[in-house]
C-alpha cells in the first residue's frame, strides 16, 4: 500500500472514531453532570475538528511539487499540527476556568454528579478504542514520517491519560455517600471529578508544549543534529576522497532536502564530477529514506594528509609513477623505501637528476633521514606461454575456485595477443574488507588458482 494511501485511511478511521466518541461522551457527560466526563467530550471534540483538519492536511500534503510549491505541499502537516496545539490550548484553559469556579463555589450542587454505569462504561470503551487508535497512527505517522498523523496519535495518547484520571474521578466521587461528611477524606471524595479534570488539562498542555515545539521546529527549520552527524558520518566513511565542506537539510513532510557543498580536485574532468556527485546523491538516498540530495561542487587544490600522498604528488610533479611505499621508524631515524616507475626505455643517465631530487624533497617533507628508491618500468609486457589454451578453460577456472572455496567469479575475461595472454578473474567485492586485506585477498587467489590451472595465461584476480 501506497504511504499517501495508509495516511489517508489512518486519517479517515480517526475522523469517524473522533465522531462516535464525542457524541458518547457529550451525552453521558449532560446526563451525569461530571465535569470530568464533559472536559472529556469537549477533548474528544477538539479531536474531532483536527482529524477534519488533519485529513484534509494529508491529503493536500500528498499533492505532488509543482511551480508555485517547488518542496511539495508537506509543511500543511505541520501547520495543521500546530493548529491542533491552539485547539487543545483552548480545551486546557476552559477545563481549568471550570473546574477553579467549581471549587472555589459556596453552591453543593456545582459538585454533584448523577453517576451511572453508562459513565463508567462510556469511559472504558474511550480507552479501548483509544489505545488501539494510538498505536495504529503511531506506528503509520514512523512509517509515512506524518507531522499530522504523529500529533493525531499524541492527542489519543493524551486521552488514554486523560480517560484513565476521569476514571478514577468517577470512581472516587461513587464512593462519597460511603464515607462521613465531616471527614478530609469526603472532602477530596466529592471534589475528584473536578480534580480529576485539572489532571486531564495538565495531561493535555504536556501535549502542547511537546507537540507545539516540534511543529515550530519544524516550520522554522531546525536543523536535526542526529540527521546532521548521520550524514556527515557517511561522508566521512564512505566518500573520505571528497571532503564535506557545508551542510544544510530541511525536512518538508515526509521529505528531506540535502544540500551539501563538496570539495573535489579541480583536475576532475566536469563529467568526472558530475558522476561522483550523482554517487554521493544515491548513496544519501540509499541511507536517509525519502531524502533529495542536490551536491555542489567545489574545485579545489586537496592538500596531502599523509606520508603516502606527499610522496606520490612529489613524484606526480617529476612524471614518475610510484608505488610499495613503506616508511621505516628506526632507532636512527625515519627511512623512506619506494618504488620509482620509469620509461622501460630510458637510460639511467636521463633520469638521474629527477630521481636524486625526489628523494631530496621527500627527505625534506618527511624529515627522513635517509629515502631508498627501488626502480621499475613503467610498462611491463605480458610473458609469453606456448602451450594451447583448453577450450573448457573458464569451466578449469570456475571448478578452480571451487575447491579453493572461494567465491564464484561474476566474470572470466581472457585477452590475447599472439602468445601473450592475460586471464582476469572477476569476483565480487568484500567492502567491509580493509585495503591492505583486499589485497591480501586477492593476491592469495592469484597465486593458488594459478597452481591449479595449466600455465597458459598469467590470471590475475580482481574485484568486479
Amino acid at each position: 500500500m501506497l504511504p499517501e494511501t495508509k495516511k489517508n485511511l489512518a486519517a479517515l478511521s480517526s475522523v469517524i472514531w473522533s465522531g462516535v466518541l464525542t457524541a458518547l461522551k457529550l451525552i453521558v457527560g449532560l446526563a451525569t453532570g461530571s465535569l470530568g466526563i464533559m472536559s472529556e467530550a469537549l477533548h474528544s471534540l477538539l479531536d474531532l475538528l483536527a482529524a477534519l483538519g488533519t485529513l484534509f492536511a494529508v491529503r493536500l500534503a500528498s499533492k505532488p511539487a509543482d511551480r508555485d510549491h517547488p518542496y511539495g505541499h508537506g509543511r500543511i502537516e505541520s501547520l495543521m499540527a500546530l493548529a491542533e496545539v491552539l485547539l487543545l490550548l483552548a480545551t486546557a484553559a476552559w477545563v481549568i476556568r471550570e473546574a477553579w469556579m467549581r471549587l472555589v463555589s459556596d453552591d453543593p450542587s456545582m459538585l454533584h454528579i448523577d453517576l451511572t454505569p453508562w459513565a463508567f462504561i462510556i469511559i472504558i470503551i474511550s480507552l479501548v478504542v483509544d489505545i488501539n487508535r494510538s498505536a495504529m497512527l503511531r506506528r503509520i505517522a514512523r512509517e509515512t514520517r506524518s507531522p499530522a498523523l504523529e500529533a493525531d496519535a499524541a492527542h489519543f495518547s493524551s486521552d488514554i491519560l486523560s480517560s484513565a484520571a476521569v476514571l478514577v474521578g468517577i470512581s472516587a466521587s461513587a464512593l462519597t455517600d460511603s464515607v462521613p461528611a465531616d471527614t478530609s477524606l469526603y472532602w477530596i471524595l466529592q471534589r475528584a471529578d473536578v480534580l480529576s479534570s485539572l489532571i486531564v488539562a495538565l495531561i493535555i498542555l504536556r501535549i502542547c508544549v511537546t507537540l507545539g515545539s516540534k511543529a515550530v521546529n519544524n516550520l522554522m527549520d531546525k536543523t536535526d543534529p542526529a540527521l546532521q552527524e548521520r550524514i556527515e558520518q557517511l561522508m566521512t566513511e564512505r566518500m573520505s576522497a571528497y571532503p564535506l565542506r557545508h551542510l544544510r537539510f530541511r525536512t518538508v513532510g515526509d521529505r528531506t532536502y540535502i544540500e551539501m557543498t563538496v570539495g573535489m580536485p579541480r583536475e576532475l574532468h566536469v563529467d568526472t564530477a558530475h558522476e561522483v556527485a550523482d554517487a554521493i546523491e544515491a548513496l544519501v538516498a540509499a541511507h536517509i529514506p525519502g531524502a533529495e540530495t542536490l551536491v555542489h561542487m567545489q574545485p579545489e587544490t586537496i592538500v596531502p594528509d599523509s606520508p603516502q600522498l606527499i610522496v606520490r604528488q612529489i613524484a606526480l610533479a617529476h612524471r614518475m609513477g610510484v608505488h610499495s611505499l613503506r616508511l621505516i621508524r628506526a632507532d636512527q631515524g625515519t627511512v623512506v623505501f619506494t618504488d620509482l616507475e620509469l620509461p622501460g626505455d630510458a637510460t639511467l643517465e636521463t633520469w638521474n637528476l629527477p630521481i636524486q631530487t625526489f628523494r631530496a624533497e621527500v627527505r625534506r617533507y618527511l624529515s627522513a633521514r635517509e629515502v631508498y628508491v627501488h626502480i621499475e618500468p613503467d610498462m611491463r609486457t605480458l610473458r609469453e606461454f606456448d602451450l594451447p589454451i583448453p577450450e573448457d578453460w573458464e569451466s578449469q577456472i570456475r571448478r578452480a575456485m571451487r575447491e579453493l572455496r572461494a567465491p564464484a567469479p561474476s566474470r572470466v575475461a581472457l585477452y590475447t595477443r599472439e602468445k601473450r595472454r592475460i586471464c582476469f578473474v572477476c569476483i565480487p567485492p568484500f567492502p567491509k574488507l580493509s585495503i591492505a586485506q583486499s589485497h591480501e585477498q586477492l593476491s592469495q587467489l592469484g597465486v593458488q588458482l594459478s597452481a591449479k590451472l595449466p600455465p597458459v595465461a598469467h590470471i590475475v584476480v580482481v574485484y568486479e
